[in-house]
C-alpha cells in the first residue's frame, strides 16, 4: 500500500471550527502536487490502496476514516501527542 504525506488542505471557511476538510493535497511518487476530495481519500484509504499521515518532525499521524450514523464519514488523523487532529494544522492548499 502506498502512503502519501498530506501538505494542505481545503476548508470553505479558513477560520471555521465546524466545517469539514473538502480537499486535501499530497505530492505523489513523481513529487506532483496532487489535491483530491476528502471523498476520494476516504475511497482510497477504504480500498486499502492508499494511505495519508501528516508529519511533524519524526512523528507521523495516520488519517483514518470516521464515520457518525447519520452523518456524512470525514477524515480526521489517529491522535498522537497532541488532542488537536494534525489536519487542521496544515496549511491551505
Amino acid at each position: 500500500m502506498a502512503s502519501f504525506k498530506v501538505i494542505c488542505i481545503t476548508k470553505p471557511n479558513v477560520n471555521s471550527s465546524h466545517e469539514h476538510i473538502t480537499h486535501i493535497g499530497y505530492y505523489d511518487s513523481n513529487l506532483k502536487k496532487v489535491i483530491i476530495t476528502v471523498k476520494d481519500a476516504i475511497k482510497r484509504i477504504d480500498a486499502n490502496s492508499l494511505e495519508f499521515y501528516v508529519q511533524t518532525g519524526s512523528d507521523k499521524a495516520y488519517v483514518k476514516v470516521v464515520r457518525v450514523q447519520g452523518h456524512e464519514a470525514f477524515i480526521k488523523t489517529i491522535p498522537d501527542n497532541t488532542k488537536r487532529d494534525n489536519l487542521l494544522s496544515l496549511p491551505q492548499c
